[in-house]
């Protein structure tokens, strides 16, 4: 240990690279990355601990993608790393459960791929799909502003705030043919906890049959001040196991009103449900005079009681009837054995102000006649 305690700081950072060239790792590895960010931060920071403290952590990624050569880590080393942070999964730190649970079980992958423009260096770190949606996590380094995502100055052109040089536009995808890929709703955002980290939530997905079990996109991301945008090509295969696709085609009537679940697809880390609707939305008596029904929402409850509602918004007009509705919903803790469709519908004023109870929630009006139970096989 006095050895080290007595080299320069490049005898240092030679070791590093000699000992992580030792380890074994995947072929897609992060090796690249952690020289790159290593030799960055080290020209950059001019703090001494700073280099040390992010050889370690470089180093504690390490140990948990290969095998460490025997011997490599001092017992005052690992006391070290011990007491870092290690970096981990984007997706365990979004507020998505679907997410997070995928991460944990290991149902992601990892491109790995990086492109580094004038001194900016982002990476596709982690990619989900399961065939209701498609999730990306990137990751940028070289650029001292703790924003990530810029403000988009007009949504209609994706145009966005150029002021600070490494702020990133929204991601474009699109397939092979150049087509972009279609959705339904999506998201895109820095994710609280991992600085220099952006997540794309691409969602209700169109044509997915089309798609395949396995299929290329092409990913292009414009950086502010920056010509040309990072562009990666990435190879997106669908999750194997654990997806169940439904087309019951059963539903209820109330009164002019029916509905029919076109499909359910139920994976580990989403569901989605497709309704088909026709005739006026039914009103309770309470739902008359200056008050009125919203369109109809559909509820999932499944054997054990657990209850989980659309991630869709609502809309906030007297009595709109969809012909199509469809939705995204979080997953149940397990597979049900039946899921209860229960539709209901939300009260609004003449104001088009949502009526709500004692805790501020909107108040919901079930239509029990509505009901149906879908048998998971």
């Amino acid at each position: 240990m006095e050895k080290w305690q007595n080299q320069t700081e490049q005898q240092r950072m030679d070791d590093i690279r000699s000992s992580i060239g030792r380890i074994r790792l995947p072929v897609d590895s992060y090796n690249e990355q952690i020289m790159n960010r290593i030799e960055h931060l080290g020209i950059k920071g001019g703090n001494k601990l700073l280099k040390k403290t992010l050889a370690a952590a470089s180093i504690t990624v390490m140990i948990g993608l290969g095998t460490v050569a025997a011997g490599f880590i001092s017992p005052v080393w690992a006391d070290t790393l011990s007491q870092l942070p290690v970096f981990s999964s984007i997706f365990k730190h979004t507020d998505n459960p679907g997410l997070k649970l995928a991460a944990e079980q290991g149902l992601t992958t990892s491109p790995n791929m990086s492109v580094t423009k004038d001194g900016v260096t982002l990476s596709v770190t982690e990619v989900f799909y399961d065939g209701i949606q498609l999730a990306i996590g990137f990751e940028r380094a070289g650029v001292a502003d703790e924003r990530v995502l810029a403000e988009i100055t007009n949504f209609k052109t994706d145009e966005f705030d150029q002021s600070t040089k490494g702020l990133l536009g929204l991601p474009e995808v699109t397939l092979e043919s150049g087509e972009r890929l279609g959705f339904g709703s999506s998201s895109t955002g820095d994710v609280q906890g991992q600085p220099n980290t952006l997540l794309l939530e691409m969602r209700e997905l169109w044509n997915t049959a089309a798609l395949g079990d396995e299929f290329k996109i092409n990913i292009s991301v414009p950086v502010a001040q920056i010509a040309e945008p990072f562009k990666f090509q990435v190879t997106v295969k669908k999750l194997a196991e654990g997806i169940i696709k439904l087309t019951p085609g059963q539903g209820a009537s109330k009164d002019a009103f029916h509905y029919k679940v076109k499909s359910l697809d139920i994976t580990p880390a989403a569901m989605r449900l497709i309704v088909t609707s026709e005739g006026e939305v039914p009103a309770s008596p309470e739902q008359t005079g200056e008050y009125g029904p919203t369109s109809v929402f559909y509820e999932l409850v499944d054997d054990a009681g657990n209850v989980v509602t659309s991630k869709q918004g609502y809309a906030l007009m007297k009595a709109v009837q969809h012909p199509i509705v469809d939705s995204l919903y979080n997953t149940f803790p397990q597979t049900p054995k039946t899921i209860t469709v229960r539709p209901y519908t939300l009260t609004l004023d003449n104001e088009l102000k949502l009526l709500l109870d004692a805790d501020g929630k909107p108040v919901k009006t079930y239509i029990k006649e509505l009901e149906t139970t879908i048998v998971i096989p």
